[in-house]
C-alpha cells in the first residue's frame, strides 16, 4: 500500500497531526493507498503559500504563465503519465482504465486550449464625457482561487479550473473529493516536474468538515470554483457570502432528451444510451429522462433496450476496455436501486436491468430502462446519478417543452429531430444552459458549460469560462 502526501508550497508534506485517510477500490472495497487528512492549519498554510506566491505570479507576463501550463500539458500527454494517473482514477472510483486514461488526455487538451488565452486578455477604452479624459477598463486576476473538485472526473475538472485560473494570473489551492484524492496527488507530481514557482499550485486532501470548511471560510480566498451537487453548492455559496467571495458553481442536472416523431431512432437510441451510461451514469450532464412522441415510443424503447443490453460491464481496472465499470461506492448503487424499486411501486415497468449483477460486487449496477413512467415520479424529478433511464411519452411539442422545463435543474438537454421548425422552437424554449441537437452530451473546450436554475452560477470553458477568473478595474485618466 502506498502513502501519498499533500502538496503545499512546492513540497509534499504529511498532515500536521499525522492522520491519514484510506483510499479504497470500489469494486472490491480493498484499501490500496492512504493520503493525508489535512487539518485547518494545513489548509491555512496552503492558502498563505498561495497568497504569497500570488504577488509575483500576477506580475509575470501572461505568456510566461502560459509556458508553465503548456509544460504541464506536455507532461499529461506522455503515455507514462497517462497510465499512472489513469490507473489511480480507475482504482479509486471504478472508471474503466481506458476511459480514465482518456480523461487525462482530455485534461491535457484543456491545458493546451487555455494556454492560448495568454495573448487574449483584453480590456476596453470607453469614450469619456470630456475631451481631456480617457476611461480605461482593465481585466486583472482575482487572487487565491479555491478549486473544489468532484470524484467523477477528478483530473479533467481540476484542469478545467486550474488552467484558466493560472493563465489569468491567479494562484490555486485545490481540494479533491475524498473519493478521488489519490489521482490529484499523483497529478501534483507533474506540477512539481513542470517547475511551477512554490505556492502557485497547492493540493490539500481531507474531509469536507475540516479541510473543506477551512478552505471555503478563509478570508484570504478571492474565489471558490466548485463542481458537484446542488445541495453542497448551496452550502458553499452560503459560506462564501460571509466574506463576499466570488463563486462559480457547476451543480446538479436532470437533462431531458426530447425525441420527436420524425427523429432518426437509431441515432437517438445510440446517443441517448451513450449519454446515460457514460461513467456508470455518474455525470451531471448525462441524459436523465427521455420524452418520446407516443407514436414512436415502442420503436425507440426496443432500440434502447438493445443498446443497454449490449453494454459490457465489469471491473474496469482489471478489464480496461469494458464499457461500464462499477459505481463509486456500493452505497451509491444501493441508493440507485432503491429509486428503481420505488419507481416500480409507482407503476414503472422495468424493461431491462433493475437488479444487482450476479458474480459482481454490490458496487455494480446494470443499465436499467424504465417504461410507463410519469412526470410526478421521483425518478423523473430528482437527479439519479446512476445508469437508470425513465421513459415518458408526449403527444405534442408544446407538451414536451412543458415537461422538459418542469424541473429545478437546467444544465444540459438533448433534442432529436430532423424538422427545422422543431429544432428552432425546442432550442429557443428549453430552459437549460446547453442544448445538444441530434448528438449526445459532450462539451467542447471552446464552448461554455454553465447551468441555469439550480444547476449553478457561472460556468466553465471557452472565453466566458476563462473570464470567470478575471475582475475588472476602471481607470479614469485626466490630462
Amino acid at each position: 500500500m502506498k502513502t501519498y502526501q499533500a502538496f503545499i508550497d512546492g513540497q509534499f508534506v504529511d498532515s500536521s497531526n499525522g492522520e491519514t485517510m484510506e483510499a479504497r477500490t470500489p469494486a472490491s472495497d480493498e484499501v490500496f493507498a492512504e493520503f493525508p487528512s489535512c487539518t485547518e492549519k494545513d489548509v491555512e498554510n496552503a492558502v498563505d503559500a498561495a497568497a504569497a506566491a500570488y504577488k509575483d505570479w500576477k506580475k509575470l507576463p501572461s505568456v510566461e504563465r502560459s509556458q508553465y501550463v503548456q509544460k504541464l500539458a506536455a507532461l499529461l500527454n506522455e503515455e507514462e503519465n497517462q497510465e499512472k494517473i489513469g490507473r489511480a482514477i480507475s482504482q479509486e472510483m471504478g472508471k474503466p482504465l481506458s476511459a480514465a486514461k482518456g480523461e487525462v488526455a482530455g485534461a491535457a487538451g484543456l491545458a493546451e486550449y487555455h494556454s492560448q488565452w495568454a495573448r487574449r486578455i483584453e480590456g476596453t477604452i470607453v469614450d469619456a464625457d470630456s475631451s481631456n479624459e480617457r476611461i480605461l477598463i482593465y481585466k486583472e486576476p482575482l487572487g487565491v482561487v479555491a478549486c473544489i473538485v468532484p470524484w467523477n472526473f477528478p483530473i479533467y475538472v481540476l484542469m478545467r479550473k486550474l488552467a484558466p485560473a493560472l493563465i489569468a494570473g491567479n494562484t490555486i489551492v485545490a481540494k479533491p473529493s475524498c473519493k478521488s484524492a489519490v489521482s490529484a496527488l499523483v497529478f501534483a507530481e507533474l506540477i512539481e516536474k513542470a517547475c511551477f514557482p512554490k505556492g502557485v499550485v497547492n493540493i490539500v486532501t481531507g474531509t469536507d468538515e475540516t479541510a473543506g470548511d477551512a478552505l471555503t471560510l478563509s478570508d484570504k480566498i478571492s474565489m471558490i470554483t466548485f463542481t458537484g451537487s446542488t445541495k453542497v453548492g448551496k452550502m458553499i455559496a452560503e459560506r462564501a457570502s460571509k466574506n463576499m467571495v466570488r463563486t462559480s458553481l457547476e451543480l446538479g442536472g436532470k437533462a431531458p432528451a426530447i425525441v420527436m416523431e420524425d427523429a432518426d431512432l437509431d441515432l437517438a437510441a445510440k446517443s441517448i444510451a451513450g449519454g446515460r451510461l457514460a461513467n456508470s451514469g455518474q455525470v451531471c450532464s448525462n441524459t436523465e429522462r427521455v420524452y418520446v412522441h407516443k407514436s414512436i415510443k415502442d420503436q425507440l424503447l426496443e432500440k434502447l433496450k438493445t443498446e443497454f443490453e449490449a453494454c459490457s460491464i465489469g471491473d474496469g481496472f482489471e478489464n480496461p476496455d469494458v464499457q461500464m465499470g462499477c459505481m463509486v461506492h456500493k452505497n451509491e448503487a444501493k441508493r440507485v436501486h432503491k429509486l428503481v424499486e420505488e419507481a416500480k411501486s409507482e407503476g414503472a415497468e422495468v424493461i431491462t436491468g433493475g437488479h444487482f449483477i450476479e458474480n459482481l460486487s454490490e458496487a455494480f449496477y446494470p443499465p436499467t430502462l424504465l417504461d410507463s413512467c410519469s412526470q410526478n415520479m421521483k425518478i423523473v424529478k430528482e437527479e439519479v446519478f446512476g445508469p437508470v433511464l425513465p421513459i415518458v411519452t408526449f403527444s405534442h411539442i408544446d407538451e414536451a417543452i412543458q415537461l422538459a422545463n418542469d424541473s429545478i435543474y437546467g444544465l444540459t438537454s438533448n433534442v432529436y429531430t430532423n424538422n427545422y421548425q422543431y429544432v428552432m422552437k425546442l432550442t429557443t424554449q428549453i430552459e437549460a444552459g446547453e442544448v445538444y441537437v441530434n448528438r449526445q452530451q459532450g462539451e467542447a473546450y471552446q464552448g461554455y458549460h454553465a447551468g441555469w436554475k439550480q444547476s449553478g452560477i457561472g460556468g466553465d470553458d471557452g472565453k466566458y469560462g476563462f473570464e470567470e477568473f478575471l475582475q475588472k478595474k476602471t481607470v479614469y485618466l485626466d490630462f
